[in-house]
């Protein structure tokens, strides 16, 4: 639930930022969304194996996470702020698809200190 929200208010933050200050747009590009995106999909996998959800489930978690930047990417910046449903959904997709590397890498970690754990 706290990766959704806190998602919810950085992608409504980062649209009234691009909404007010639209030359802000050349400073908000992938390779500095990335990290950050990166970081709640390493949540969400992360927490999925701790939770006793499993890998699996985190990778799933992650990929309907990854659908909110998509909507934003492509109504809200595409077709709100006018700047390409094109451009919108390239960008949405990115930001989905780091999403899911993230819960991987989260996951990943996660399963890797519970074996350790185990032995």
């Amino acid at each position: 639930m706290w990766p959704v929200i806190s998602l919810l208010i950085t992608g409504a933050l980062h649209f009234t930022i691009e909404a007010v200050w639209p030359d802000l747009k050349s400073f908000f590009v992938p390779s500095t969304l990335g990290p950050l995106l990166l970081a709640y999909g390493a949540w969400v996998g992360y927490r999925a194996v701790r939770s006793g959800a499993g890998y699996w489930y985190g990778v799933l978690a992650a990929v309907l996470l990854g659908i909110l930047p998509i909507i934003l990417d492509y109504v809200g910046f595409g077709m709100i702020l006018n700047r390409g449903t094109q451009v919108g959904l390239l960008s949405g997709i990115f930001s989905w698809a780091v999403i899911v590397f993230g819960a991987l890498l989260g996951g990943g970690f996660a399963m890797s200190g519970e074996r350790a754990a185990a032995r």
